[in-house]
This record gives C-alpha cells, structure tokens and sequence, in this order.
C-alpha cells in the first residue's frame, strides 16, 4: 500500500517538474532575441581637400567560352613556358584574337563530311550525266531535222514529176508503166517525210524530258551541297577560338574531358584597359560627370599612379548600400592592373568646408515622415538595454565612403551600419564586432 502512494507521489511529482520546464521553455521562447547589428561612431570630417573611395578592378571585356559541339577535348593551344619548353595553356597566359584554345576530337565530324561530300559528288556526276543525255537528245533532234528537210526536198521533186506524169498520162503521152513508176515515187516521198517528222517529234520530246531531269537532278545536288555545308558547320566547331586579345583567367577543361554543348571551356578577359567601379551618395552624383578624370592607387603597386575618367554613372542607387556606382575606365597598357585587384580614388573636395559629423554611407536610410528625407538607427540605452532608435537627420556632402550630416546626430553617438534594414525603432540590439 505504501509503495502505491510512493508511486502515486514520485509520478505525480515528475508531472509537476515537467510542466514547470515547459512554462520555463515557453517563457523563455517568449522572449525576444536582440538583432545583430554593427555600427559605428558619428566622427568629425577632416576638411580634407579630397576623397577616397575603393574600388574592385574589374576587365573592360570578360567572356566565357563555351563549346558549340560535344566531345573529347584531344588538343589545347601550346604556349612555351618559362623553362622554354612548351606546354598546354594555362590560367594567367595571353592569347590572340582568333587563336584555337582548344578543339574537340573531330573524327566523328569528319566521318559526316565524307559521306555528304560523296553524295554530294554523286549528285554532280548525275547532273552531268543528265547533261550529256540532254546534248544528245539535242543532237538527235537536230540529225532528224536535217532529215527531214532532206525528204522534204525530195517529196517535193517527186511531187513536181508525180504532177508532169499526171499530164502527160492523161494526153496519152505517157505509158502506163511510167505513170505507175511517178506515182510510186511520190507515195514514197510522202512516207518518207511522214517518218522523218515522227522522228523529229519523238526525239524533241526526248529532249524536253533530259531537260526537266536536269532540274530535278540540280535541285538534288543544290541539298547534297547544303547537307555538306550543314555538316561542316560542326566540323568547324571543333575548335574554341579566342574572340579578343588578351588574359586566361579561368581554364575548366584538360586533354581528354567529355564536354558538351554549351560546356565552358575559359573564361578570358581584355585587359588593356579595366574598370573601377565604386559607389557615391546621391549629393555626389553631380560631381561625377563622364568624362571626369580621377587618380587611382594600389598598395599592390606602391608610389605607381593610374588616371582614369569616368564612363558611366549608373541612373538608380543600388537598393542594399542606397549608393550610385560610378564606372571608371583606366588605360592598361602594361597590364599592371590586374582583375580583382583592390584601388583606391582620390576624388577633389570642396576646400575649406567647415568640420561637421560624418556618418558611413551604409548607415542612412530613407526617413520614415517624407519621401525625400533621411535617416539613420541611433544605438541607445534604455533600462539597461542597447536598443535602436530611428532618427532623422539632414544630409550634406560627400565625403568618399562617408558622408555629412549637418542635423540629426553629434559626434560620440554611435549609428547602424550593418542590421539597419531587419530592425525597427525601439527594438532591442546585440552589437557584433
């Protein structure tokens, strides 16, 4: 009996602890997680006289070549190395506009060719065969006409005696046999044309009849030629040429890989001149007009200076960053800049303007009130918690990476720069380095 309560007890006991650690869970589900964000202090400008932004180095051209034909890849461009010897492409060789990279094994190719080729020849020769029955067709009639006049001629001499034996045969000053002789004549004469013109009519249609062949058999051998031609294409295919002058930057295939259509074999680049693109605010957009000319630094190449003009400035702001880009294209001759490479531009400034607070330009948002106003998330404490705080705040100039603010925030306070769009005014922050 005694056990039986224990039981009762000990069960009834565990019931309570696990209720109590599912309310503990759910409260604790309850609660809200802070968001990550980072962020940064509201500094003062320097007055600086210029601006730097980085950029990317990107190519002017970048293509990637894929195959038009699958197969096995049996040779790549030989290139000498620098041991002297020579050996395959490689990533970072240069190439020439219309050089053969690679080429896929073109046996199966050929094999097509051949036979379109051969039935191709097989189509001229019964042109020409279908052409020589037409000339002597043609050479019948023109035998059987010869003919014709010929006993033409002679049906009309026969005529002439057949009629002068008539005569005379009726004044009696013919005898029977002679008269009967004439008029055989005449009769044969007649027989004789009636033939030849039968000849000429049969042998003209001969001749009609090798002329239409001849049409069909051209038209035969016009789609031999085509099937040659549509064969050929992919023979030619075969080989991945370089459509421009300049850099391997990827090599995805080696002797021997099963590619497909559509497999990319290289990606290359030109890069006798490159580009540099970065992002402004939209204060220094005008500033930026095509044609502007701005330096260019690398720590890659130091004391070394690229100029370059700007070539484009994109029409809308880039949704995450809410800046312009601004394309810079840079001569390359001697191919220093190298894709991917990290520069920095120094942009003039307006000279002797007043030092005021700077916020990254990453930090400011579209305000919440007005369409045309701003914003930025304030960190602040309230009761012990970071939380961010939506402030709006006037903007002024550019500053590189950075820009004024002549309204709204003061130098120590510390704004979001990262997190900004997942958060809302009042809620709670975690900082993250």
């Amino acid at each position: 009996m005694r056990q039986r309560a224990f039981k009762a007890f000990a069960l009834g006991g565990s019931l309570l602890l696990t209720a109590l650690l599912g309310a503990a869970c759910q409260s604790a589900q309850a609660e809200k997680v802070p968001v990550p964000v980072k962020v940064a202090a509201v500094e003062m400008n320097s007055a600086r006289s210029e601006a730097r932004y980085s950029a990317t180095i990107i190519p002017r051209t970048q293509v990637e070549l894929a195959f038009k034909v699958g197969g096995y890849v049996d040779a790549l461009q030989r290139v000498r190395g620098v041991d002297g010897r020579t050996r395959d492409l490689q990533e970072g060789d240069r190439i020439s506009a219309g050089a053969v990279l690679a080429r896929v094994r073109q046996s199966d190719y050929q094999v097509k060719v051949k036979e379109a080729v051969s039935q191709a020849d097989e189509a001229k020769s019964g042109v020409e065969a279908s052409k020589a029955q037409h000339q002597e067709a043609l050479n019948g009639v023109a035998s059987s006409k010869a003919q014709l006049a010929e006993a033409e001629a002679g049906y009309e001499k026969a005529k002439l005696d057949y009629d002068r034996a008539q005569n005379l045969f009726a004044s009696q000053s013919m005898t029977k046999a002679n008269y009967d002789a004439a008029k055989a004549q005449y009769d044969m004469a007649a027989a004789k044309v009636a033939a030849a013109r039968s000849q000429v009519v049969m042998l003209q249609a001969k001749a009609d009849a090798a002329q239409s062949q001849i049409g069909v058999v051209e038209a035969q051998s016009r789609g031999a030629e085509a099937v040659v031609h549509e064969r050929t294409i992919p023979l030619q295919d075969t080989a991945l040429r370089a459509p421009l002058s300049g850099v391997v930057l990827e090599k995805k295939v080696e002797r021997g890989t099963l590619v497909s259509p559509g497999t990319t074999g290289f990606v290359v680049a030109d890069t006798s001149s490159v580009k540099a693109v970065f992002g402004v605010a939209d204060v220094a957009v005008p500033e930026m007009k095509p044609g502007r000319t701005l330096s260019v630094e690398t720590e890659s190449l130091p004391g070394k200076e690229f100029r370059g003009q700007v070539t484009a400035v994109f029409p809308a702001a880039d949704p995450k960053s809410r800046s312009f880009n601004v394309e810079l294209t840079i001569p390359n001759p001697g191919f220093e800049l190298r894709p991917n490479m990290i520069v920095s531009l120094k942009v003039a400034s307006k000279e002797g303007a007043p030092a005021q607070p700077v916020v990254p330009l990453n930090a400011v948002m579209k305000g919440k009130g007005s369409p045309d106003g701003y914003a930025v998330f304030v960190l602040a404490e309230e009761g012990g918690r970071q939380v961010a705080r939506l402030r709006d705040v006037k903007l002024g100039e550019a500053y590189g990476n950075t820009v004024a603010v002549t309204a709204g925030v003061k130098q120590g306070e510390r704004v979001i720069t990262t997190g900004g769009t997942i958060v809302t005014d009042g809620a709670e922050v975690k900082v993250i380095p």
